[in-house]
Protein backbone atom coordinates (compact mmCIF):
# COMPACT_ATOMS: atom_id res chain seq x y z
CA UNK A 1 0.00 0.00 0.00
CA UNK A 2 1.46 3.34 -1.00
CA UNK A 3 2.01 6.09 1.52
CA UNK A 4 -0.56 8.26 -0.31
CA UNK A 5 -3.20 5.56 0.01
CA UNK A 6 -2.30 5.00 3.66
CA UNK A 7 -2.76 8.70 4.39
CA UNK A 8 -6.01 8.83 2.45
CA UNK A 9 -7.42 5.81 4.30
CA UNK A 10 -6.29 7.30 7.63
CA UNK A 11 -7.97 10.62 6.91
CA UNK A 12 -11.19 8.88 5.78
CA UNK A 13 -11.23 6.73 8.92
CA UNK A 14 -10.85 9.79 11.15
CA UNK A 15 -13.58 11.72 9.27
CA UNK A 16 -16.05 8.82 9.44
CA UNK A 17 -15.21 8.29 13.12
CA UNK A 18 -15.94 11.95 13.91
CA UNK A 19 -19.14 11.77 11.86
CA UNK A 20 -20.29 8.71 13.83
CA UNK A 21 -19.49 10.39 17.13
CA UNK A 22 -21.54 13.40 16.05
CA UNK A 23 -24.47 11.15 15.11
CA UNK A 24 -24.23 9.46 18.52
CA UNK A 25 -24.04 12.79 20.31
CA UNK A 26 -27.17 14.05 18.54
CA UNK A 27 -28.83 10.66 19.12
CA UNK A 28 -29.46 10.18 15.40
CA UNK A 29 -28.08 6.64 15.57
CA UNK A 30 -28.35 3.96 18.22
CA UNK A 31 -25.20 2.66 19.83
CA UNK A 32 -25.83 -0.93 18.71
CA UNK A 33 -25.79 0.16 15.04
CA UNK A 34 -22.85 2.48 15.57
CA UNK A 35 -20.76 -0.32 17.09
CA UNK A 36 -20.78 -2.23 13.81
CA UNK A 37 -19.33 0.79 12.03
CA UNK A 38 -16.83 1.43 14.81
CA UNK A 39 -15.57 -2.16 14.64
CA UNK A 40 -15.19 -1.80 10.87
CA UNK A 41 -13.34 1.50 11.28
CA UNK A 42 -11.01 0.07 13.91
CA UNK A 43 -10.25 -2.88 11.62
CA UNK A 44 -9.53 -0.51 8.75
CA UNK A 45 -7.31 1.64 10.98
CA UNK A 46 -5.31 -1.43 12.04
CA UNK A 47 -4.84 -2.44 8.40
CA UNK A 48 -3.85 1.14 7.61
CA UNK A 49 -1.30 1.31 10.44
CA UNK A 50 0.15 -2.14 9.69
CA UNK A 51 0.06 -2.54 5.89
CA UNK A 52 1.93 -5.85 6.16
CA UNK A 53 -1.36 -7.35 7.38
CA UNK A 54 -3.01 -6.34 4.13
CA UNK A 55 -0.22 -7.92 2.09
CA UNK A 56 -0.53 -11.13 4.10
CA UNK A 57 -4.32 -11.13 3.75
CA UNK A 58 -4.10 -10.53 0.01
CA UNK A 59 -1.69 -13.44 -0.34
CA UNK A 60 -3.92 -15.65 1.81
CA UNK A 61 -6.96 -14.85 -0.30
CA UNK A 62 -5.05 -15.18 -3.56
CA UNK A 63 -5.58 -11.55 -4.52
CA UNK A 64 -2.75 -10.13 -6.57
CA UNK A 65 -2.66 -6.56 -5.26
CA UNK A 66 -3.29 -5.51 -1.66
CA UNK A 67 -5.45 -2.57 -2.74
CA UNK A 68 -7.88 -4.98 -4.38
CA UNK A 69 -7.93 -6.97 -1.14
CA UNK A 70 -8.81 -3.77 0.70
CA UNK A 71 -11.69 -3.11 -1.69
CA UNK A 72 -12.86 -6.73 -1.37
CA UNK A 73 -12.86 -6.44 2.43
CA UNK A 74 -14.85 -3.20 2.24
CA UNK A 75 -17.38 -4.73 -0.16
CA UNK A 76 -17.90 -7.75 2.11
CA UNK A 77 -18.27 -5.49 5.15
CA UNK A 78 -20.85 -3.30 3.41
CA UNK A 79 -22.75 -6.37 2.20
CA UNK A 80 -22.92 -7.65 5.79
CA UNK A 81 -24.16 -4.26 6.99
CA UNK A 82 -26.84 -4.27 4.28
CA UNK A 83 -28.01 -7.75 5.28
CA UNK A 84 -28.15 -6.85 8.97
CA UNK A 85 -30.09 -3.65 8.21
CA UNK A 86 -32.49 -5.61 6.01
CA UNK A 87 -33.19 -7.92 8.95
CA UNK A 88 -33.82 -4.92 11.22
CA UNK A 89 -36.16 -3.29 8.68
CA UNK A 90 -38.07 -6.56 8.24
CA UNK A 91 -38.56 -6.91 11.99
CA UNK A 92 -39.70 -3.30 12.31
CA UNK A 93 -42.08 -3.70 9.40
CA UNK A 94 -43.64 -6.75 11.05
CA UNK A 95 -43.94 -4.94 14.39
CA UNK A 96 -45.52 -1.92 12.68
CA UNK A 97 -48.07 -4.12 10.91
CA UNK A 98 -49.04 -5.79 14.21
CA UNK A 99 -49.25 -2.42 15.97
CA UNK A 100 -51.53 -0.97 13.28
CA UNK A 101 -53.76 -4.04 13.48
CA UNK A 102 -53.99 -3.74 17.29
CA UNK A 103 -54.87 -0.04 17.02
CA UNK A 104 -57.59 -0.82 14.48
CA UNK A 105 -59.05 -3.48 16.78
CA UNK A 106 -59.02 -1.09 19.76
CA UNK A 107 -60.66 1.68 17.70
CA UNK A 108 -63.39 -0.74 16.59
CA UNK A 109 -63.97 -1.85 20.20
CA UNK A 110 -64.16 1.78 21.38
CA UNK A 111 -66.57 2.71 18.59
CA UNK A 112 -68.81 -0.26 19.45
CA UNK A 113 -68.76 0.70 23.13
CA UNK A 114 -69.61 4.31 22.29
CA UNK A 115 -72.50 3.26 20.07
CA UNK A 116 -73.77 0.95 22.78
CA UNK A 117 -73.61 3.71 25.45
CA UNK A 118 -75.28 6.24 23.17
CA UNK A 119 -78.00 3.73 22.39
CA UNK A 120 -78.60 3.16 26.11
CA UNK A 121 -78.69 6.89 26.91
CA UNK A 122 -81.33 7.51 24.22
CA UNK A 123 -83.67 5.29 26.17
CA UNK A 124 -83.37 2.51 23.67
CA UNK A 125 -85.63 4.25 21.19
CA UNK A 126 -84.88 4.76 17.54
CA UNK A 127 -84.65 8.06 15.77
Amino acid sequence: MTLKLQLLVGVVVVIIFLFLLNLLRKRNIELKYCLVWLIGLISLAVIDLFPGLLYALAGLLGIETPVNALFAICIVFLALVCVSLTVVVSRLSDRLRKLVQNIAIKEKEMADELRQKLGESDGGGGV
